[in-house]
């Protein structure tokens, strides 16, 4: 299923926005540090470019210190 677009260059999450699904907390709900805020905006930002491939968190000391991105191109 085709990706909606709300803006352009901008897809929703798949699986993100199903109104069949129970809600959960929204982030304004979540008591959230202004860094982890930063830490879920840039990975929401990820998950919006990338089509195919793999996001990686890396964390030290219960910190994420690196989001590696490795996207897939598919040829067929």
């Amino acid at each position: 299923m085709p990706a909606t677009r709300r803006e352009p260059g901008r897809r929703s999450i798949p699986g993100m926005t199903d109104p069949t699904e129970p809600t959960e907390p929204g982030l304004a709900e979540i008591d959230l540090t202004d860094e982890e805020r930063v830490v879920l905006a840039r990975v929401a930002e990820v998950l919006r470019r990338i089509n195919f491939g793999t996001v990686v968190l890396v964390v030290q000391d219960g910190k994420v210190v690196q989001i590696e991105m490795a996207e897939k191109f598919r040829l067929r």
